[in-house]
């Protein structure tokens, strides 16, 4: 307004972004400024997790090459009446393409339960799909403010492999909560707790479970996976993947709850050439000129039906990207034949062209070209058929001890750190003796006692601390590695270990804490000055309080668990192990035993008390099994020296996938592939066989109620002796080394001989012995064993609900065997079960160190047992593929040859 003219309207110009903004002239009464409700605490969590698990699942998705600007795959999926509930339970079908994910989500939301079941053959798009479907849904929460209502009523979806949940352990909500827990350590808390218990217990549905990989668990686990499910679900929503076979697999009365069934149809011909034509190059399309056309001409064969699969169509784009490479070599009709023969092929070509040829962006430190292609596809086999060997998919760098080179190293590792530990005690020993003027009286001879004394009150001590710390928390598994706080934050520690404990666990850790502080100070309550007493006393109290305090989880980053940062944690504990904890009790040995009287074995005694309880806490920790599993495996060809680095760099070239603190492979298909087609100079033998020697030709005999007979021998014992030697050989070696001295090698290396001696011989001994014997009978009304000596299990069929080839169990722990198991309904007669093991699994025979039985007593099981018989997760006979399984049918039937009998051929 100019000066001296009438008053007039006042333009204000705003800029920017802002909650509320206000614009006015002239006030002539009260202002009352209506704000939206702030966040709950419940909100922002939900929030924070929304955008942890989306940038999570987004750098997956970059590394899968999947989502954003890539192209698109138009992948149908069309409604499944069979194995699904009944139409007015699920409220609706749900169809749609893969390349039109918003619609697709829509019709999901619409349904009364949002609870949604992906199925299809290997390598049909589903864990894809649910990945899609998660940052589409995570897109669409976080495009709202935090309390908006237009987030309100999307769930955060929060996507997690079913290979770790065992449904007869633990309850699905207790493992969702746990897992979301150790994932999400640093989200924002509610009432001081983590949010995850919180929020699942909202009635609103703030979570929606999407589990990947129902196929990849245990057959025995499926159907009480899915029982467990319906009973923990209630009005959750839920998203599942699986394989068609095995979801068929299941028993019939096993229907997933107001669940929507869609599965993927075979890519037509049409589609991908569409797909293979927008992924490549403008000037590369020359080159997939053969492919298209014999695609186009011939729908029906072989390569058109391997091009069929979401998976096969990403491999031949990733093979044949590089300029050299030619795709025309697919059309030849002699070198591939058949579909199974391009698809073993494209498996095959996918790591070697990965690794190799590649220039290395600013981000990669390790590019993946410092691997070369042969080593890569070796080291990769041979960690897939370790992942075989354990019914598993998570690749997991604290359990690759359970390697077989790493369990036969890890007996001479112990006895050659028992003999190492000696060595430099009685060298301490010596030195202090030489320095206290050597001779032959009281005082020098009792030199190797003190220091003996010293190192073993060391290595109690660390089993001391180690029991402390398990007491404390109540969350801890021993073995399970977790990101840890800081030393360098002693409040955020004190708080969160405070947050992980209750009263009674910490009440019973100080109990703990009490006799073992006063068993290294009563002894010298006399003879200590004040002084040094109470110092002694406040370096014990400090090593319990730092072993506590710092082992509390995380909960500063918000950012979800990688495998680098479990890692890492395991460094810095070993670190504060050997920099902080060990030397503590050092100090407080040293002037509570010694004082300054005589400083030299005061010392040595600390020095020694220092390597024994610094070495206890790292022998115990998962670090020290990854190194002997790392050094074993880099020693026997089977791994790099940088295994890390190496599983980093098959993470960046989306051959592994990383879920949470673990990887995998990015298609159980590829891991299987992998496992039978490659060879690390060893002794090659195939996990996925049968022992031959289990059922011997003439062990079969027909019974006269219509059944069959199977004379098994399986073998009586393995390594357990060698096992079992273990901890007495470490002590055993400890106390003749110390009391020998370190002046005789003989001395030093007897103990470990003869413990690996004896140890040879009666894993020998086991070997050697005759196999036991054990009458299996298979008939239409029962199945029963009788073994030697003369003991007879026997369950009728009726009383059975499940039967299957699992792990067996012994005293409340897994074994290395396996046998034939039955479930039992619940309501038995009271005589074959009790009230403890009531619908647990029961064994019936064993049938030795591999999951997988011989094909006569399978056909056995299959025609007696009907649909009570769950087949194993694993083929049955050599070169089997995941696209191939035994059903209950009692054929081998290719997946999408059942697809293209159901729906027509896979280019129409």
């Amino acid at each position: 307004m100019a000066d001296g003219q009438p008053g007039g309207d006042v333009n204000n110009i705003f800029q920017g972004t802002a909650d509320i903004v206000i614009q006015f002239r002239d006030n002539f009464g009260e202002i009352h400024v209506h704000a939206p409700p702030s966040a709950t605490p419940p909100e922002k969590s939900a929030h924070a997790l929304a955008e942890a698990v989306h940038r999570q699942w987004r750098e997956e998705a970059k590394a899968w090459d999947v989502g954003g600007d890539r192209a698109a795959m138009a992948v149908r999926w069309a409604p499944r009446r069979r194995r699904a509930d009944h139409a007015a339970n699920t409220g609706g079908d749900v169809r749609g393409r893969a390349d039109q994910l918003a619609d697709l989500l829509t019709a999901f939301l619409t349904l009364p339960k949002r609870r949604l079941a992906l199925l299809g053959p290997a390598g049909s798009g589903k864990t894809t799909l649910a990945v899609l479907l998660t940052m589409e849904l995570l897109r669409r929460r976080l495009a709202g403010r935090v309390g908006d209502a237009t987030t309100e009523g999307l769930p955060v979806p929060v996507l997690l492999s079913l290979t770790s949940w065992d449904p007869d352990r633990e309850e699905f909500g207790a493992w969702f909560t746990r897992r979301l827990a150790e994932d999400h350590p640093g989200l924002p808390r509610i009432d001081g707790r983590h949010p995850a218990r919180e929020l699942w217990s909202t009635s609103g549905s703030v979570l929606l479970p999407v589990l990947d990989g129902l196929d990849e668990m245990p057959g025995a686990r499926r159907s009480a996976a899915v029982k467990a499910l319906n009973r923990a679900l209630y009005d959750r929503p839920l998203i599942i993947t699986s394989r068609t076979a095995e979801f068929d697999a299941l028993s019939p009365e096993t229907v997933l709850g107001h669940t929507a069934v869609i599965e993927a149809r075979p890519v037509t011909a049409t589609a991908a050439v569409a797909y293979l034509t927008h992924s490549a190059a403008p000037d590369a399309s020359p080159r997939w000129e053969p492919v298209f056309a014999e695609v186009r001409e011939r729908p029906d064969g072989p390569l058109a039906g391997a091009l069929s699969t979401p998976l096969m169509l990403s491999l031949a784009r990733t093979v044949y990207a590089r300029p050299w490479s030619e795709p025309a070599e697919l059309t030849d009709r002699v070198r591939f034949p058949s579909r199974r023969s391009v698809e073993d092929h494209l498996l095959d070509q996918f790591v070697p062209s990965v690794f190799t040829g590649e220039i290395p962006s600013q981000d990669r430190l390790d590019p993946p070209r410092r691997w070369s292609p042969s080593h890569a596809r070796r080291h990769l086999g041979a960690l897939a058929r370790h992942l075989q060997a354990q019914e598993t998919t998570e690749l997991a760098w604290w359990r690759l001890h359970r390697t077989p080179a790493a369990r036969l190293a890890a007996f001479p590792a112990l006895v050659l750190l028992g003999v190492t530990l000696s060595a430099l005690a009685t060298g301490l020993g010596r030195r202090v003796r030489e320095a206290s003027g050597g001779g032959t009286g009281l005082l020098a001879n009792l030199v190797p006692l003190q220091i003996s004394t010293a190192l073993f009150a060391g290595v109690v001590t660390g089993m001391a601390t180690q029991l402390l710390v398990r007491t404390w928390y109540a969350d801890h598994r021993f073995g399970e590695p977790r990101r840890t706080v800081s030393l360098l934050r002693p409040v955020a520690a004190a708080r969160s270990a405070w947050r992980h404990t209750t009263r009674l666990r910490a009440l019973s850790a100080a109990l703990l804490a009490v006799p073992i502080a006063a068993g290294l100070e009563i002894p010298v309550l006399h003879t200590a000055t004040p002084g040094l007493y109470w110092l002694g006393t406040g370096c014990v109290t400090a090593a319990f309080a730092v072993a506590v305090l710092f082992t509390a989880p995380s909960d500063a980053d918000e950012n979800a668990t990688t495998p680098c940062a479990l890692l890492r944690a395991e460094h810095a504990a070993v670190t504060r192990a050997l920099l902080v904890i060990g030397p503590l009790f050092g100090i407080a040995s040293g002037v509570l035993h010694y004082g300054p009287d005589d400083m030299s074995m005061a010392y040595a005694a600390g020095l020694v008390t220092w390597l024994g309880a610094a070495g206890m806490l790292i022998l115990i920790s998962p670090w020290s099994r990854w190194t002997l599993a790392r050094t074993t495996l880099a020693l026997t060809g089977q791994a790099p020296w940088a295994l890390m680095r190496f599983l980093q760099d098959a993470h960046r070239q989306g051959v592994l996938r990383q879920v949470a603190g673990t990887y995998q492979f990015r298609n159980a298909w590829l891991q299987e592939r992998l496992a039978i087609s490659t060879s690390t100079g060893l002794r090659n033998r195939s996990t996925s066989l049968y022992d031959e020697r289990l059922l011997a030709e003439d062990g079969i005999t027909a019974t006269s109620d219509g059944g069959w007979a199977f004379r098994l021998t399986v073998r009586r014992g393995t390594l357990a002796p060698v096992k079992a030697a273990l901890p007495p050989a470490a002590l055993f070696t400890l106390g003749v080394a110390l009391r020998g001295g370190a002046s005789e090698p003989a001395r030093l290396c007897a103990p470990a001989a003869l413990f690996l001696g004896l140890g040879g011989i009666l894993s020998g001994l086991s070997w050697l012995l005759p196999r036991r014997t054990a009458d299996l009978r298979i008939s239409p009304h029962r199945i029963s064993c009788l073994t030697t000596p003369k003991r007879e299990v026997r369950f009728d069929w009726t009383h059975v609900a499940e039967v299957t080839v699992r792990r067996s169990r012994g005293r409340n722990a897994e074994t290395g065997t396996y046998g034939i198991h039955v479930r039992l309904h619940p309501d038995v007669p009271y005589g074959l079960r009790t009230p403890r093991d009531k619908g647990a699994w029961r064994l019936v025979c064993d049938i030795g160190r591999r999951p997988v039985l011989p094909p006569a007593v399978e056909e056995a099981l299959r025609d007696c047992a009907a649909e009570r018989w769950i087949p194993p997760a694993f083929p049955s006979v050599p070169g089997d593929g995941p696209r191939t399984r035994r059903t209950n049918a009692g054929d081998t039937r290719n997946d999408f040859a059942q697809w293209e009998k159901e729906f027509g051929p896979s280019g129409s």
